[in-house]
């Protein structure tokens, strides 16, 4: 009885080792002779945004979306120069190693090194920046910034424009014909979307007998979660002024 015992340890620790094994030249064999990184890619997904220094500008407000599926949603507006106009633009990353991300957009590319929650910028020979100005290429989270299910459903619902706001929490959704108000309260208004006058590439204005909709195209942010946004939003019904952030849908 002892020896079948003994026989049925010996078993077992030569399996689990065996196991161990061929676990570890399977990582040898997909990592080029190291184990594979603890960190993935679902580590570094996230919204990140800062303040980064700009050449001819007091500072370019930069926010990045890193999504799990490898792409990427960068907005970007300078500060005291071209209106404050938000600049959106998307394209494809990918994680160089445990720590590096490089993103491809039309014309160039960035790397960044993720360390401890954030994202540190790094120079165009993909090296850390060092010195007094190291604190200015840090690129902090933020909640909230994967909202690509609910744009989807509401694009899908035939929405072009979409708002909201805080304190009073509102919504505005503008359909190809309708513009729909709710508010927190309750309440809501949903009328004929007349054509905006005036209509330019930087202000729409929207004005019916129920409400007024001003849309900008200049970086907002949320004044309860962070999140930035490429429109500055203001809403007018009778006196009361609601002001927010939206998108462009389609």
């Amino acid at each position: 009885m002892r020896k079948l015992i003994c026989l049925t340890a010996l078993f077992a620790a030569l399996t689990a080792c065996n196991n161990s094994q061929t676990t570890q030249n399977t990582a040898d064999s997909t990592t080029g002779g190291h184990p594979t990184p603890v960190t993935t890619a679902t580590h570094i997904t996230g919204t990140y945004q800062g303040t980064l220094p700009c050449a001819d500008c007091p500072g370019m407000d930069y926010q990045i979306s890193l999504f799990d599926d490898h792409t990427f949603t960068e907005l970007v507006a300078y500060q005291g120069r071209g209106q404050g106009i938000a600049f959106t633009e998307k394209g494809t990353w990918q994680q160089i190693n445990d720590s590096i991300v490089s993103i491809k957009k039309k014309t160039d590319s960035t790397s960044f090194l993720a360390a401890d929650s954030k994202l540190l910028v790094l120079d165009k020979q993909g090296k850390r920046i060092e010195g007094a100005l190291a604190s200015n290429y840090v690129l902090r989270p933020v909640e909230g910034g994967d909202r690509r299910d609910l744009l989807a459903q509401k694009a899908g619902a035939g929405i072009s424009f979409t708002a909201t706001g805080n304190e009073p929490f509102w919504s505005l959704d503008l359909e190809t014909r309708k513009i729909l108000f709710r508010t927190a309260a309750g309440d809501s208004i949903q009328t004929t979307l007349p054509a905006a006058r005036p209509n330019s590439d930087t202000l729409k204005v929207y004005t019916t007998p129920q409400l007024t909709v001003t849309i900008r195209n200049t970086m907002c942010t949320d004044d309860m979660s962070g999140l930035m946004r490429p429109n500055t939003v203001e809403v007018k019904v009778k006196d009361q002024t609601y002001h927010g952030c939206g998108e462009y849908l389609k």
